[in-house]
């Protein structure tokens, strides 16, 4: 069983970290924090788990923040800093109630983003899996944070994520079916975190919750949201005043 600290710890990964390339372990379940400075994107190419072009998110901006008010698609995140905007889209990724998995969770028919070190043919070694619900594997995004795959050669060792459904499980070796084809990830009890996730939609936001978020900002720095998690409200502080 994950500890606390480890736990808060991943969230921190696939959250605050996603759009980097997964590299801190900061507790994303702290008091709202200033938006980040946005980060440059990789040279663009095209998500081969996806088929998304990566040059349509030339930057990044990761915010944490308390839902002050909500007008339709649109959110205001109030920060210790000061107020963001926040945009939903059709293809903004919700998720809350992420919770602990296990090895056992990874089931043939089971819909995953996972991310770790790919191999010279593009397999992973996975460091982190989330377990989606159904309802989220309906236009998949990448997962957030790690490196795309490119149509080049795969670069052995480097970061790579992943959206798929396991097809097929043989011991600790998953069968990932993507939009592009299969490919295999390798988990394992001492190095790969599981996790599962529940589908959200823009009607779960209420005043009052702390969330998340992640997308390309404008020159403004309001924020299209690519990614979305919902903090449970043990996690929610009340925004500054």
């Amino acid at each position: 069983m994950l500890s606390k600290q480890r736990f808060v710890a991943v969230i921190s990964l696939l959250v605050i970290i996603l759009p980097a390339a997964l590299a801190s372990c900061a507790p994303a379940a702290t008091a709202p924090t200033t938006p980040s400075s946005p980060t440059a994107a990789a040279t663009p190419t095209t998500d081969n788990t996806t088929g998304i072009p990566s040059s349509i998110s030339i930057q990044r901006q990761r915010t944490s923040g308390t839902i002050s008010k909500i007008d339709g698609n649109a959110l205001t995140l109030t920060t210790s800093q000061g107020t963001v905007n926040v945009t939903i889209n059709p293809q903004s990724t919700i998720i809350l109630d992420v919770k602990s998995g296990a090895i056992s969770d990874l089931k043939v028919g089971a819909y995953v983003m996972a991310i770790g070190q790919q191999d010279g043919s593009g397999n992973i070694a996975a460091t982190s899996v989330m377990v989606r619900s159904p309802s989220q594997s309906v236009a998949p995004t990448s997962p957030e944070g790690a490196p795309p795959a490119t149509s080049s050669s795969p670069r052995p060792g480097a970061r790579r994520g992943a959206s798929g459904t396991i097809s097929d499980v043989k011991g600790n070796v998953l069968t990932l079916t993507t939009t592009q084809g299969t490919i295999t990830v390798t988990v394992s009890s001492e190095n790969t975190t599981v996790q599962t996730a529940m589908a959200a939609t823009p009607a779960d936001f209420r005043t009052g919750q702390s969330l998340n978020v992640s997308g390309p900002p404008d020159a403004s720095g309001n924020v299209n949201a690519s990614f979305v998690m919902i903090l449970p409200p043990a996690a929610s502080t009340p925004a500054p005043k």
